[in-house]
């Protein structure tokens, strides 16, 4: 009992001192006591006022051409409908086993309540990255003060462009495993402090499992959630937690679990297939040390097309790679700070711990997400690096590392965070955002394709995978497509119609690698068909011999 005491006094926080002093010490410490209380609202204050100037600055990019909705996205959009309105169940985003459908059904009841639309979608992917600033200024809070944790709640609040941008994308999952990954860390926080509850250990499952489901990404939270609680517990568990968190585990992983027993374990086989381009561990790690972390930071323009990426990236800061090595550094000592934290998980004994000893959770997370990148087959994707914005998971870390220099330096370091923050945002280019052979394709020009096609009566097309699934999210399904250039066809009912309709239409961009293909095809059978100019486009019709034209 007297041990048990010992271990809950040396963790109790500075707000908790203050808190229960005058019960343990006497009156002498009750103004201490007030003053603490005294602060508590102001920072629920100065908290709702971040997360309304969060909501802002996403509202802003979403009304603003940095809002368009791309392909992935259209995607999940049809999930949505599929869901409301045709009570359809997918466990996976279309044809991806292993990138699950939380943000779908997220989606779904407020397009039965107020219609699909891209604004709407948009809001899902929004709401969850309001959630992560939130877990992750209560992280922060809980390790390290009032201080770094509004720090890291102004820098999620209006960030670089890079999480600006993905915090509205509704791309099955980013900011849904985000949030839930640092959800999962706050609860390992709790549970490592408190043991003997069932309920905590269940939570700590069913997040850990939801986590899963989401996004395999979600592994570079688990695995350093795990690793903490039963570093920080060692034996002392209750005989209830353990059979809980299991529980709670297959209960949030159930809809993963089910599709694979049932289904042939098609994650396993999507996970073990080879890879398209063969993975360079290294090169990607080099890669993400030189190009991700810098456009994570907003000094780099996040992209996808190799062509604009290297016309752009010598024009921003990162291009000079003394910034960049700079950025790493100065990130990595942030990360050190912390390291003997590390040590201490597994040096002192159970129950004797400093709130700061939490830090190490998040040097796990920091240590786990760089070969994740590097080994994964989508490792290459740095310019846009998504698959490392758990990383973002890590910022109380650099804030709480700020907060032990002089508060002139914190001012100046947070000033200059979120004057890079500014910058990144100011200087984004629209059209790195969009795909390299689609670039002109909006939402307007898409518009006046479909009231060029819908006049003619025409409601399906052979066309880009970036053209084909906005303009069938677009137009509800009323106009559908079937991809033949720029990715495949994730659902194969829209595709299959298009192959059977009498009268469809080719729409290319103009000089595209796909017109030269469709034109050369037409050659070849010896073919005709009429092509006119509507809006960006090319628009091919009455396609004959009609049959030997379709895709095989």
């Amino acid at each position: 009992m007297k041990q048990d005491l010992a271990g809950r006094t040396a963790r109790l926080s500075a707000d908790q001192v203050g808190a229960e002093a005058p019960r343990a010490l006497g009156s002498s410490t009750a103004p201490r006591a007030r003053a603490t209380r005294a602060k508590r609202p102001r920072f629920w204050v100065a908290g709702a006022a971040l997360l309304a100037l969060g909501a802002l600055v996403r509202a802003a990019i979403v009304a603003s051409p940095l809002g368009e909705l791309d392909g992935d996205e259209a995607v999940v959009g049809l999930m949505a409908r599929h869901i409301a309105y045709l009570g359809d169940r997918p466990v996976f985003y279309y044809n991806q086993p292993y990138l699950g459908s939380l943000e779908a059904f997220t989606a779904a009841p407020l397009f039965l309540l107020f219609g699909s639309s891209t604004p709407l979608l948009k809001v899902v992917p929004a709401l969850y990255s309001l959630g992560f600033l939130v877990t992750g200024v209560l992280i922060a809070r809980r390790l390290f003060g009032t201080g770094p944790a509004l720090a890291t709640g102004l820098y999620l609040a209006f960030p670089p462009s890079m999480w600006a941008v993905w915090s509205t994308k509704a791309r099955g999952g980013y900011a849904e495993v985000l949030f839930l990954g640092q959800a999962l860390l706050l609860c390992a926080l709790w549970l490592a402090e408190r043991p003997r509850r069932a309920a905590g250990a269940f939570a700590f499952g069913l997040l850990t499992g939801l986590t899963i489901w989401t996004h395999l990404l979600g592994v570079v939270y688990v695995l350093p959630a795990v690793a903490y609680v039963m570093a920080r517990r060692r034996g002392a568990w209750a005989r209830s937690e353990v059979p809980a968190a299991v529980l709670g585990g297959i209960i949030g992983a159930l809809p993963l679990l089910l599709a694979n027993l049932v289904g042939g374990f098609p994650t396993v086989a999507a996970l073990t297939k080879p890879a398209d381009i063969p993975t360079d561990p290294v090169a990607q790690l080099v890669r993400l040390l030189r190009v991700g972390v810098p456009v994570l930071l907003g000094l780099g323009q996040p992209t996808t097309s190799a062509a604009m990426f290297d016309l752009d990236w010598l024009n921003r800061p990162a291009g000079f790679w003394p910034v960049a090595a700079l950025a790493v550094l100065f990130l990595a000592l942030a990360v050190a700070t912390w390291a003997p934290s590390l040590a201490r998980l597994v040096r002192v004994r159970a129950g004797v711990w400093r709130d700061r000893d939490g830090a190490a959770l998040l040097v796990l997370v920091a240590l786990a997400v760089p070969p994740v990148v590097a080994f994964s087959r989508f490792g290459f994707f740095v310019s846009e690096a998504r698959y490392a914005l758990p990383l973002y998971s890590t910022l109380p870390l650099l804030f709480g590392g700020l907060w032990k220099l002089p508060r002139w330096v914190r001012f100046a370091g947070v000033l200059g965070l979120l004057g890079l923050n500014g910058y990144s945002l100011a200087t984004t280019d629209v059209r790195l955002w969009r795909p390299e052979e689609t670039v002109e394709s909006t939402e307007a020009t898409r518009a006046e394709l479909v009231s060029a096609l819908v006049a003619e009566d025409r409601h399906q097309i052979y066309t880009d995978y970036w053209i084909a699934y906005p303009v069938m999210f677009e137009t509800r399904e009323t106009v559908l497509g079937y991809v033949i250039s720029g990715g495949f066809n994730r659902y194969v009912p829209h595709a299959d119609n298009v192959q059977r309709t009498p009268n469809p239409a080719w729409v290319f961009m103009p000089g595209s690698a796909a017109e030269a293909d469709f034109l050369a095809r037409l050659r070849s059978v010896g073919g005709t068909a009429e092509s006119r100019d509507v809006s960006v486009y090319r628009v091919y019709t009455n396609a004959e011999p009609l049959a030997a034209l379709r895709p095989r």
